[in-house]
């Protein structure tokens, strides 16, 4: 395509009216060489900018796959080497990111006008603007001569912190050898390093057998120029001009040696490890006027190394041997290349991690808890390894079997194997310091039998789609909710073409099981926009029967779904569960629904969320007794109410609708009701009527799935003790009877001092409160009386439930 390149640069300079100029091309098998002329007479030379005569040649290298590839542009002198973005002394660097900044389309017109603007900047000597990296200098290394991965920063190490103090200073880099590649573990000072090669019982290998040796590192506080030298007489001769003499250069890799060879370490052989050097200058900065190492790496050919190790192994006393390798190593040092190994940056001081601002940031240094390695489980545990949890701990008792890899991250050469432990060692090799800890053992009788292991992690997720696991895990953190970490929960549907995902913060009433719960209630009947194909998904009116199952026997039923729809639907999960944690005015309790393709409607269901029930302790000892806001709100909207119309002191009262779920031991109350129009409140005693009783509780039951039925009563005391009187356990003794509404029910009482209970009608601070589970066949129940209990207690007024009252005068009966 270079006849393309021609002709554009021909028009162009055909419609310029001079200010292009063509003035001839060269051209071979490999690359097309064009030379142009432009007029930069306006160029402005600003401080350190460049030097721009009125015209400047430039030279443009087209490659046979332009405009795919862009082209190259350099200069044929070396007024400007030493600029930054100039390479080689001649080589223009026109793009941060060529993949993304050229643009094929635009050809030599987008070229053209991306040097003039590089010509401009660089005269005005703004090519590296406050705030961005400086352009480091240019070492042109090869990976046939290794690589090196700097792990760790050197912050205060760097001579130029210490102002007036020495301008070079010598480092140690402790290191780790893997094959060609070199890992920086630490940076030690020389006092260090001897100290730790004089331990007794100081390690030459780390726990993989690797070798763990040192290599110097020079720090100088001086810039460099912008491009290293290729042959080792050139650098040494650099260096000097610097403060580092030949003969520090020779004297720290002598010590080194040295003290490689205590490792047990040599430059040959099996144990040979290689004679390199590391160089640090002030050439990157994220702040302004705070400059940064930037950091290259080289290191000896085989001959360098010999004479490195001859010069160890001379004896004090042999001048004449020291002088010889000596002149030897100026002889070696005249005419040896310096092999230059590519440079990998992992230092947190001068690179910015790829999800910087990303809501998986939240994630950094975590404690993370997975229960499940499945389908849903592996794709989040391995989110959590890379977005740089502190801690990762996989359970899952279950076994790979070969129609899992389908859609589930395990190889063949897993099959039969724990899940848990062969993520873990998948995952262990993501992250050099993170070591993934995995378990076998059963979830339910395992760590949530012992619910304070879990209290040492930030997170716990729950991906096991295990019906009792998320049951135990509801009980295990009754009592320690306020101390139990965030938990997150998720599901997918039956095709994994949607899922849903529930976060508990911290100090939240429920967790997986109790939102999910809460999630079909509030879904049942009226769903929001968006939810009504999750409803239908998840909980069916009618159990679903066309469960799939993979193989023959009794394996467990499953989703249908490739590998695709589970690692895009668990990351939507996960993401979603994240967004929750890092929002800071986020509910105790959300659910959030996840569709893979647009619901029906096109509608976007918004997150469902609940605050924090209110929770007490049922005075039979057996369960906790959660009140929602919801039912709390109806149960003081009818005490207000009541105050307002009957009287401070009457009593009113209602039944409680919700659910006994004996597995978490908890009294779930969802809503309340006010009193029937039969019921008799008077201020001594509250009896509740049963006229359209039954028309409610079925209501709630069918607009809930079931869910929500009849749980117990619910009565105040105002202005009086939160306890229950004779009349009250007669009360309920009528309801637990025979010929009542079940063999158990929640008795409610709500009550409290003159101030209590009016700051609760007030401004809804709850007020005292007494809850107990009353059962059929329980010491206290009493029998009825035959009698209704406004016919038995005496003289006293008297009013009906409902919303319809007498006019005027009291009611009077006579017992």
């Amino acid at each position: 395509m270079s006849e393309l390149a021609a002709r554009q640069l021909a028009d162009l300079a055909d419609m310029s009216g001079g200010a292009i100029q063509l003035l001839g091309s060269t051209a071979d098998e490999k690359i097309s060489t064009y030379s142009i002329s432009l007029d930069t007479a306006g160029v402005v030379t600003a401080g350190s900018g460049i030097s721009v005569r009125r015209r400047e040649r430039f030279e443009i290298l087209v490659e046979p796959s332009y405009p795919h590839a862009y082209p190259s542009v350099m200069v044929r002198h070396r007024r400007w080497a030493g600029t930054p973005h100039v390479q080689w002394g001649s080589v223009l660097c026109l793009y941060a990111a060529p993949s993304v900044e050229w643009n094929p389309a635009d050809g030599m017109r987008g070229l053209i006008a991306r040097l003039m603007l590089w010509v401009q900047r660089a005269a005005a000597g703004e090519l590296d603007p406050a705030g961005q990296p400086l352009h480091p200098p240019i070492a042109y290394g090869s990976y046939k001569n290794g690589w090196i991965v700097l792990r760790p920063d050197l912050a205060d190490l760097v001579p130029w912190r210490d102002l007036g103090g020495d301008r070079v200073r010598l480092v140690y880099a402790w290191c780790v050898q893997r094959g060609s590649r070199v890992d920086v573990l630490e940076w030690l000072t020389p006092l260090q390093v001897y100290d730790r090669v004089l331990e007794d019982g100081v390690a030459s290998r780390d726990d993989q057998g690797r070798a763990l040796f040192v290599a110097p590192s020079i720090i100088i506080s001086d810039t460099l120029d912008m491009e290293y030298p290729a042959t080792a007489a050139a650098l040494a001769d650099a260096l000097d001009g610097y403060g580092v003499p030949r003969d520090t250069l020779l004297t720290a890799l002598v010590r080194a040696s040295t003290i490689n060879k205590v490792l047990g370490h040599t430059v040959s052989g099996d144990s040979a490890v290689p004679a390199m050097m590391l160089l640090a200058t002030p050439a990157r900065r994220l702040d302004p006027g705070k400059p940064l190492a930037h950091v290259t790496c080289w290191h000896l050919d085989d001959l360098g190394s010999k004479i490195t190790d001859l010069l160890q192994k001379i004896r004090p006393d042999n001048e004449q041997l020291a002088t010889d390798v000596r002149e030897l190593a100026e002889a070696w040092l005249g005419f040896a290349k310096v092999q230059w190994m590519i440079v990998h940056e992992a230092r947190a001081e001068v690179t910015r991690r790829r999800d910087t601002g990303s809501a998986s940031t939240w994630l950094a240094g975590k404690r993370v808890l997975l229960l499940g390695a499945g389908a849903l489980g592996a794709p989040i545990a391995e989110q959590c390894v890379r977005a740089g949890v502190g801690a990762l701990h996989v359970i899952d008792k279950g076994n790979v079997g070969p129609g899992i890899l389908v859609r589930q991250p395990y190889d063949d050469d897993d099959i039969g194997y724990n899940k848990a432990e062969r993520l873990a060692a998948r995952l262990s090799r993501v992250r050099e310091d993170l070591m993934v800890t995995a378990s076998r053992s059963h979830i339910v009788t395992g760590i949530l039998s012992e619910p304070e292991t879990v209290l040492g992690y930030d997170l716990v997720i729950d991906a096991t789609a295990d019906v009792g696991v998320r049951t135990a895990l509801e009980h295990a953190r009754s009592s320690l909710r306020d101390q139990w970490p965030a938990t997150v929960g998720a599901v997918f549907g039956h095709t994994a073409e949607r899922g849903v995902v529930t976060v508990s913060l911290m100090g939240a009433t429920g967790a997986t099981h109790d939102v999910l719960r809460r999630t079909a209630i509030d879904i049942a009947s009226n769903p929001p926009l968006g939810w009504a194909e999750i409803a239908e998904d998840f909980f069916p009116a009618t159990p679903r029967t066309d469960m799939f199952f993979p193989e023959p026997g009794c394996s467990a039923p499953t989703f249908t779904g490739s590998s695709t729809q589970t690692v895009a639907l668990a990351s939507q999960l996960l993401w979603s569960a994240l967004r929750v944690l890092t929002d800071r005015d986020a509910a105790p309790m959300t659910a959030v629904a996840i569709h893979l393709t647009p619901p029906v409607a096109g509608h976007v269901p918004r997150p469902l969320t609940w605050p924090n029930d209110v929770t007490m302790a049922d005075h039979s000892g057996e369960y906790e007794v959660q009140v929602s806001s919801r039912a709390l709100a109806e149960i003081r909207s009818e005490a207000r109410r009541g105050a307002r119309i009957r009287g401070a002191n009457v009593e009113t009262g209602g039944m409680l609708l919700g659910m006994i779920d004996d597995a978490t031991g908890t009294v779930h109350v969802d809503a309340a009701t006010g009193p029937s129009p039969d019921s008799h409140l008077s201020s001594i005693y509250f009896d509740h009527g049963v006229e359209g009783t039954q028309q409610i509780v079925d209501a709630s039951l069918r607009n809930t799935g079931d869910r929500v039925g009849f749980v117990g009563m619910w009565h105040t005391h105002p202005h009086g003790p939160a306890r229950p009187s004779d009349i009250d356990d007669a009360g309920m003794s009528q309801i637990v009877a025979p010929q009542g509404a079940g063999r158990r029910a929640l008795m409610l009482i709500l009550g409290g001092p003159p101030q209590a209970w009016s700051t609760w009608l007030r401004d809804g601070t709850p007020p005292h409160m007494y809850a107990r589970v009353v059962r059929r066949d329980a010491g206290r129940i009493r029998t009825p009386a035959s009698s209704p209990f406004y016919m038995t207690i005496g003289s006293t007024r008297w009013f009906p439930g409902g919303f319809t009252y007498p006019t005027a005068g009291a009611i009077e009966v006579d017992g």
